[in-house]
This record gives C-alpha cells, sequence and structure tokens, in this order.
C-alpha cells in the first residue's frame, strides 16, 4: 500500500476529501428543499434553497481550487477532480461520482483506492528512509 509524501499532504488531502463530503450534502440537501418548497410555494424557503445552491456551487469552486495539489502518490492523478482520463476497471463510483467514492474512502477508512491507477493509498505520510535506517 502506497503512502502520501508527507503530513501537508495528508491535511490537504483530508480537508479535501471533507470539503467534498459536505458539497454533496449540500446538493441533496438543497435539492431536497427546493422540491419541497415548491409544492409548499413559500417563498422564503425558495429563497434559502436557492441560496444552499449557491453555497454548493462556491464550495465546488473552493473544491476546485483547493484539490489540484491533491494527488495520487503512484499516477499522479487526481483522484478528488473528476477528469478526463480513463478510469481503472476494477474502480466502481458511488452516485455516479468517483472522487465522492475516494472522498468517503479516505475519510472514514483511512485509506482510498486511486480511480486511474486502482492502487491502495493509505492516508498517512511515508516515513523518512535516513531516519528509520539510523535507528
Amino acid at each position: 500500500m502506497h503512502r502520501l509524501p508527507n503530513p501537508y499532504a495528508v491535511t490537504r488531502f483530508r480537508c479535501a476529501a471533507l470539503l467534498l463530503m459536505c458539497k454533496w450534502a449540500l446538493v441533496i440537501v438543497s435539492a431536497i428543499m427546493l422540491a419541497y418548497s415548491l409544492c409548499v410555494a413559500n417563498p422564503e424557503l425558495i429563497k434559502l434553497s436557492i441560496s444552499l445552491i449557491w453555497l454548493a456551487v462556491c464550495v465546488g469552486l473552493i473544491i476546485r481550487l483547493f484539490s489540484h495539489r491533491v494527488r495520487c502518490p503512484l499516477c499522479i492523478g487526481l483522484p478528488l477532480v473528476g477528469g478526463a482520463c480513463s478510469t481503472h476497471r476494477s474502480v466502481r463510483p458511488l452516485f455516479g461520482s468517483y472522487p465522492l467514492r475516494v472522498a468517503l474512502s479516505a475519510v472514514f477508512r483511512g485509506w482510498f483506492r486511486c480511480p486511474y491507477c486502482g492502487e491502495s493509498t493509505a492516508i498517512e505520510a511515508r516515513r523518512d528512509r535516513s531516519r528509520a535506517a539510523g535507528t
């Protein structure tokens, strides 16, 4: 199992994964709230649900900026950004999203399978070989 190169990469990966999960939660909640508010015809709820949709769009833009520094250590792919690369044959999407499966796996399991190379990576920093050899 591969490991991320340094502790900063671990922090970036966890933050980006949490932001991605928050974006998906915002999208689901705002869609349900918008459907309910349109059925009830409550203009205040409609305004609130539209503002939640805009918040989800803003979080999505922040994720785009933040996730470009998060890479798979083996293939240097961007596992938290839906790319145009071909995916590995054994990797399956979750609700049609490969990055969502990576984010949930990274947060709850502590490792993820890269959707591009198919290799597992632990969400922990590599040990420094020069220090490990000396001890």
